[in-house]
């Protein structure tokens, strides 16, 4: 399993990444075992011996099993009204029907009663006098004194952070870093 590093993780990733860690630790397959130091030449000496690569872990199953099948998709929507059918003919017209018997006449109309007198218009009331006249504003307060600011409350304290552990050997994985007997050296890949 191949685990990104770097100088400086994104706080995004970092809590991914630190299970990556904290899986291949559980699982005990983080690589194969370390070769070994070649002695240390003289000053301008050769490069020691490249140690032994480590053995590679078995490989997975070719294929997972098949995922439980999926939700049924939505009805689809209802099609167009079509086209309204042509109006039906208008039927023939009803006979008429039979006119009924006219009433008698010579029933007589009442005279017309007489309009009654107008009656006079009351006299106009006197209007009444005009209110008091208002009253002065009163002056304004002064303004109190602003209380002085109180002091400010000591910081509280600052928690612990977090601590990362990189990889000893060379994930060879580009830009990731890895312990190299001491020194964070970032992979070339």
């Amino acid at each position: 399993m191949a685990i990104l590093s770097s100088k400086k993780y994104d706080d995004n990733t970092l809590g991914n990444v630190l299970k990556q860690v904290v899986d291949a630790v559980n699982t005990g397959n983080i690589g194969g075992p370390t070769g070994l130091t070649g002695p240390t030449g003289p000053s301008g000496g050769p490069t020691g011996y490249t140690g032994y690569t480590g053995v590679t872990g078995p490989t997975g199953l070719p294929q997972g099993p098949a995922g439980p099948q999926g939700q049924q998709g939505a009805a689809g929507s209802t099609g167009n009204t079509g086209a309204t059918g042509p109006t039906g003919g208008t039927g023939p017209q009803g006979a008429q029907g039979i006119t009924g018997p006219t009433s008698l006449s010579g029933g007589t109309t009442g005279p017309t009663g007489p309009t009654g007198a107008t009656g006079q218009t009351g006299p106009t009331g006197v209007t009444g006098p005009t209110g008091v006249a208002t009253g002065a504003t009163g002056f304004t307060g002064n303004t109190g004194n602003t209380g002085n600011t109180g002091p400010t409350g000591p910081t509280g304290y600052t928690g612990p952070g977090f601590i990362f552990v990189a990889p000893t050997s060379d994930p060879h994985i580009v830009n990731a870093v890895w312990n190299n007997s001491g020194v964070l050296t970032v992979s070339a890949g």
